[in-house]
């Protein structure tokens, strides 16, 4: 049986290392991995730029882990410290996304150990930006192609993912021509250009307002001007697309630039960051009998993870971990250490099983 108050207090160490994108990621990684060099792994740094990942194994792995360690920045307003503790609620910023889940992976690690079951770990530190950890893993190590089962241990509530929205995000800059307020027609406005342009994407077919519409479309930035009599000479929007694997990403994106005219010479369209869908593969046997263990069905997400990386290279891979997804990024995020605990138990019998 796994200790709660260990777990507790792991989490809370893990919850109080740096992790946001700008911070030094080595705080967050010098928490866990000492725990997996008294384990005896074999353990493979790749330092990519200051944002480490580590891969580490013990003999012949039969299950695989993933989670990362870095976090998006804390924000403001909260009513909790990083790491406070309120009856089995740890709060702070990553406790739920995903350094609840990295802990269940750790706790669960220590039980095969003891077991002699073998196993691999992954552990990233910039899955909130670039996902370059994930990148520079898959591509020293494709013998992840090989191990039977390979679990992302972000929050699910314990039960497993299967499907993941692609993601194209993307800068309109729109350039204008400069002048006095009262006299108009001496220049071009860029803003004013502009909006028609996102007006396009709103009243397009693709505008979903919910996570389950196959296309969402996020008008997220929007800046230009320098003063309220001066015509602005750039305007620019930054956008975030989510989607289903029914369209590719340079599909979308083809989609996207024809609905804001791209083409014409006043617009500069710009990628921004970019994930494809990503759907397991998983045998329908392997993921009923996941889902009777686990006692819950599997489903679809809007957003995108590791998944879809490491999905290109092993298909019978899912997302399983601890905590709800509504919480992730948000203000006072919590997570129940319960809900961590049942997550490490369900990787030991998942190892056990496969």
């Amino acid at each position: 049986m796994i200790d709660k108050q260990r777990a507790t207090d792991l989490l809370v160490q893990l919850v109080k290392a740096q992790s946001e994108p700008d911070s030094d990621k080595n705080a967050v990684l010098n928490v866990v991995l000492p725990h997996l060099e008294r384990m005896g792994l074999e353990i493979h740094r790749h330092e990519n730029n200051g944002n480490p990942a580590i891969f580490a194994t013990k003999g012949n792995p039969k299950i695989l882990f993933n989670g990362h360690l870095d976090t998006v920045p804390r924000g403001t307003d909260w009513s909790y410290e990083d790491g406070q503790v309120e009856g089995d609620i740890v709060y702070g910023r990553g406790s739920l996304d995903m350094k609840g889940g990295c802990i269940s992976l750790l706790l669960a690690a220590e039980v095969l150990t003891e077991k002699n079951i073998d196993f691999a770990i992954i552990y990233t530190t910039d899955e909130e930006v670039g996902m370059a950890g994930a990148k520079e893993v898959a591509r020293q190590h494709p013998e992840v192609s090989e191990i039977p089962l390979f679990i992302i241990c972000e929050p699910t509530d314990n039960c497993p993912v299967i499907d993941e929205k692609g993601i194209v995000q993307f800068r309109i800059t729109i350039t204008g021509k400069k002048a006095h307020a009262a006299m108009p027609e001496l220049g071009r406005n860029a803003i004013a250009d502009l909006i028609p342009r996102l007006n396009k994407l709103i009243e397009s077919e693709l505008y979903g307002k919910s996570q389950h519409d196959p296309v969402t479309i996020g008008i997220d930035i929007i800046s230009g001007g320098t003063g309220l009599n001066v015509m602005p000479d750039k305007a620019i929007a930054d956008i975030d697309v989510r989607f289903l694997s029914t369209y590719t990403n340079d599909e979308m994106f083809g989609i996207l630039k024809k609905l804001i005219r791209a083409d014409d010479d006043f617009v500069e369209v710009e990628l921004l960051h970019e994930l494809p869908p990503a759907r397991s593969e998983i045998p329908e046997e392997m993921l009923a009998r996941i889902e009777e263990l686990v006692g819950g069905k599997s489903y679809k997400v809007p957003y995108g993870t590791e998944m879809a990386v490491f999905g290109k290279l092993n298909k019978n891979i899912i997302v399983l971990g601890p905590g709800g997804q509504k919480m992730a990024h948000q203000t006072d995020e919590w997570i129940d250490i319960n809900d961590v605990l049942k997550a490490a138990e369900i990787y030991v019998e998942l190892a056990d099983i496969f």
